[in-house]
């Protein structure tokens, strides 16, 4: 029973890419299909490792890993229907002592379809990758190594919504969103929510105020007890412009919570005041500050364009979720080049980082998110941060750091360079030893420090065939020997598009 069922869990990313194909396809016609693209690749890497599984010293072991991969991407632009999403098979087979074969699907995207004008719509979400299971789990520059810390996860949502106006006096919105989270480890376990809005606005003949009276209901139903979540909102928010370039902001609600994970349900008032501000064509800031979840409430975002080139995006956001939702419910864009990229940091959307691990509890979190990106005829500049608290009731709390720089360079009209260099710095309270994290997630640290960096070359081969070669080193410090390691990683491979 137990070989069916991880059996099930290893088709899920696949099942859940068909489902997202078969959602937005039935709606793009003739005169859309001009506005597809689609290109296929395939290829064939070759990565050797003195650490396979991120031992420390002297109980490492080395590898030669063999990775042939198939994937595409593809692109719709059409009148009632946009998708853009990116996928790819990987077959890591891995010939050291104890030789292995394991499937990687590495899978993301989005749509929309525009079922009636104007009025009926249906998004859609997927994706599917191998995040860390704990925390402090042991991380690698290649996705191939460390396999033991990772574990497969598809995630997704689908949700249609109705728009309507009233004339110029008001409009109305009525949404539905399930989405779901499967994790191949059965520690973990899979889960899925029930989302459900109504909100009621002011139309354009309000010139002077903006006011929206929002219900929301929402169900979350986990493996793991610890994870359900049942929450009730009802909030008016208000957004006044006292001059073209500066808005007022309020809102007043209340708020039920049903959680097994909290010692006590948050449930009570929410409120906020705050400011939306662009003071000119470089800068959109907006900030929040109120209380919700029985504590102090702030939110907010800062765009910044310091040169036509050069731009700061940062976030700070006070939440109360679980991991599975944090992953079903991610948002894209597509910039300028075609890439699938966050909103929130502008970055490019990288499958293979290794997240923040997974829990089954539900959490308060405090996340901001950074970064500073330079575009340049022949150099891109990238730098980003991220600083997490996570405060559960029922287990240690955790923080996670991260910070990166990133640098591409053309060397010719055939060869990139990249250089880039890496930290991570996880803390967790208490004793990591007990079952809740060392038993059943193995391989983690209470307080480490991972710096890694990677240099890579992609040389154009021939036309639509690139090869590259790339190395890349993995150190990490931690208060326990058992918990350090260092790992090199030399990788050169193969890439056709057609």
């Amino acid at each position: 029973m137990r070989r069916i069922r991880q059996r099930r869990r290893a088709l899920l990313p696949v099942a859940a890419l068909l489902a997202f194909a078969e959602t937005v396809v039935p709606g793009i016609n003739s005169a859309s299909a001009a506005n597809i693209r689609v290109q296929r690749n395939a290829g064939f890497d070759v990565t050797l490792t003195d650490n396979l599984n991120l031992e420390p010293e002297g109980r490492a072991d080395s590898a030669l890993i063999l990775s042939p991969f198939v994937g595409f991407n593809a692109r719709g632009d059409g009148d009632r229907v946009n998708f853009a999403f990116d996928y790819r098979l990987t077959m890591d087979t891995i010939l050291s002592s104890d030789s292995d074969v394991n499937f990687r699907n590495d899978f993301i995207g989005f749509g929309r379809t525009e079922l009636i004008n104007d009025m009926l719509f249906v998004d859609v979400t997927g994706s599917a990758s191998q995040p860390l299971i704990d925390v402090g789990g042991r991380t690698s520059t290649s996705p191939s190594v460390g396999r033991s810390s990772r574990t497969q996860v598809a995630s997704g949502s689908i949700s249609p919504y109705l728009l309507n106006n009233f004339g110029n006096v008001a409009e109305s919105e009525l949404r539905y969103r399930y989405s779901y989270t499967f994790v191949g480890s059965d520690q973990i376990g899979d889960s899925s929510t029930n989302f459900a809005l109504a909100r009621l606005s002011t139309g354009r003949m309000f010139t002077a105020v903006r006011l929206d009276a929002i219900a929301e209901a929402e169900r979350t139903n986990s493996d793991s007890p610890t994870g359900d979540i049942d929450r009730t909102t009802f909030r008016l928010n208000g957004q006044y412009p006292i001059m073209r370039e500066l808005s007022l902001l309020g809102s007043v609600g209340y708020e039920t919570i049903d959680t097994n994970s909290l010692n006590d349900d948050p449930d009570g008032a929410l409120w906020y005041v705050g400011f939306h501000t662009r003071p000119g064509p470089k800068t959109d800031l907006q900030v929040t500050y109120g209380e919700r979840y029985g504590e102090p409430d702030i939110n907010g975002q800062l765009t910044y364009r310091i040169t036509p080139r050069l731009t700061f995006q940062s976030s700070y956001v006070h939440v109360l979720e679980t991991t599975q939702q944090q992953l079903s419910n991610f948002q894209l864009i597509v910039d300028e080049r075609g890439q699938l990229v966050d909103p929130i940091t502008n970055l490019p959307v990288d499958i293979t980082d290794p997240g923040f691990g997974l829990r089954t509890e539900a959490f308060r979190a405090n996340r901001f998110q950074s970064s500073l990106v330079g575009n340049y005829e022949r150099n891109t500049v990238t730098l980003a941060g991220t600083h997490e608290e996570r405060e559960y009731d029922i287990r240690p709390n955790e923080r996670y750091i991260s910070a990166r720089l990133g640098w591409t360079r053309r060397l010719s009209p055939y060869t990139n360079l990249f250089a880039g260099v890496g930290w991570r710095r996880t803390e967790i309270d208490g004793d990591t030893t007990t079952p809740a994290t060392g038993t059943l997630f193995g391989t983690t640290a209470p307080e480490s420090d991972t710096y890694s960096g990677r240099v890579a070359l992609t040389h154009t081969l021939a036309k639509d065939v690139f090869g590259n070669v790339s190395f890349g080193h993995t150190t990490r410090v931690a208060e326990r020997a058992s918990d350090e390691y260092t790992e090199n990683s030399l990788t050169f491979g193969v890439r056709i598009v057609f």
